[in-house]
């Protein structure tokens, strides 16, 4: 790994980015009445201008990750967070919904390239006992994404229009490809030998596990989520401020969660902070058919689902550059992947629960998101069976 001298604070120059891809990946939900409206478009077909983001997300995070992972990791950045840029300006000029569309594919394609060369930048240029909490400023930035960034995107597009949401977010791009080629060192991971060799972690049970772990809980989590202003409408009676204050609570101990689980990753493992945060996942989405009537609960419910979801992700990051740091950046695009996929997929699983659940649907999706965390904790203790035999296979053969 070659460095050097950085003239900006690396983590932070690295979350600003990360930042910047949350706001854009979070705030169309929140822009998308206006885009129907102004484009003459059925509200369904706009949707697909989230959907296929998060789906070109998830194809392209790997693919990228393994075709980038031999390049200097500052320069991926830079191209991401140009091509970021650009695919924001396109979506803000676009004159009708077709070619918005592909404005969104392109941008989430280059999005897919950031996070995981973040991750893996901050994996490389920390200690390996300080490599959590590394993870955790740059993954902040995503969540605080979800608390200022979301809000203030759709506060702009209801005040202005939806174009500016954009231009806003390109604005925020193009800062962040100059502070990363401006303030960051150069870092070159210790590359596999050609593209089979750094392909082949990919095939590895541990990383498959890891991977599935985060399709099964993020897929629960989104579940709920994408469908949340019906699921709390009892306890807000349809007030949108209400909802807004219920979703800042839940933003910020996001941030918080993130934080606490890189600390506690560092501290205990990455194993038993993942255990608790998925458990803790898997029981709030279980009591929130209970806590969704009145408001304090939901209150509650919020911040502590807020605080699980996101220490989540530090210690799957961990374990992911633990396995094979020299095919980090594809490893760490896996869990990228995954995660968007989870996005995608439990929007449509809780459509699909709403459509054919009956009067108690939206209880149910509740209870259905915590099945799905619950079995995200099979997978990680497949994982860590796995690891196990792997490692009494390597001291055998050594002793």
């Amino acid at each position: 790994m070659a460095q050097t001298g950085a003239r900006l604070p690396v983590l932070p120059v690295l979350a600003l980015g990360a930042f910047a891809i949350g706001t854009d990946t979070f705030v169309v939900a929140g822009v998308l009445p206006e885009v129907a409206g102004d484009l003459k478009a059925d509200y369904a077909d706009v949707g697909w201008v989230s959907t296929l983001f998060a789906l070109t997300y998830a194809v392209f995070a790997p693919v990228l990750g393994a075709l980038t992972g031999r390049l200097e990791r500052r320069t991926v950045l830079v191209i991401s967070l140009l091509g970021f840029t650009a695919g924001n300006v396109a979506s803000a000029l676009a004159p009708g919904l077709g070619l918005l569309l592909l404005a969104r594919v392109f941008t989430a394609a280059s999005a897919a390239m950031y996070i995981p060369a973040a991750s893996a930048c901050a994996g490389a240029l920390s200690a390996p006992e300080r490599r959590g909490r590394a993870l955790a400023v740059v993954l902040g930035g995503l969540s605080a994404a979800t608390v200022v960034g979301v809000p203030f995107g759709t506060w702009l597009a209801a005040d202005l229009e939806w174009r500016a949401t954009f231009w806003l977010v390109a604005g925020l791009g193009l800062l962040c490809a100059g502070a990363v080629a401006f303030g960051l060192p150069e870092v070159r991971l210790p590359a596999a030998p050609g593209l089979a060799a750094r392909l082949a972690p990919a095939r590895d049970a541990r990383v498959l596990f890891t991977v599935l772990t985060t399709l099964l809980f993020m897929t629960g989590g989104y579940l709920v989520l994408t469908y949340i202003g019906a699921v709390l409408a009892p306890a807000t009676d349809g007030n949108g401020t209400t909802l807004a204050l219920l979703l800042l609570v839940f933003g910020v101990t996001a941030v918080a969660g993130t934080t606490l689980g890189g600390r506690a990753t560092d501290r205990w493992g990455p194993v038993p902070v993942l255990v608790g945060s998925v458990a803790g996942l898997a029981v709030v989405l279980a009591v929130l058919p209970l806590t969704r009537d009145r408001l304090v609960p939901a209150a509650v419910t919020m911040a502590v689902w807020g605080l699980a979801a996101m220490a989540t992700q530090p210690p799957q990051q961990h374990r992911l550059f633990a396995i094979a740091p020299t095919s980090g950046p594809l490893l760490l695009s896996l869990n990228s992947s995954a995660t968007f996929a989870g996005i995608s997929l439990g929007g449509f699983l809780g459509g699909r629960v709403i459509d054919h659940g009956g009067a108690d649907a939206l209880d149910t999706l509740g209870l259905v998101g915590a099945a799905l965390a619950a079995l995200a904790l099979v997978t990680v203790a497949a994982a860590v069976r796995t690891e196990r035999a792997r490692a009494a296979t390597l001291a055998a053969e050594t002793g």
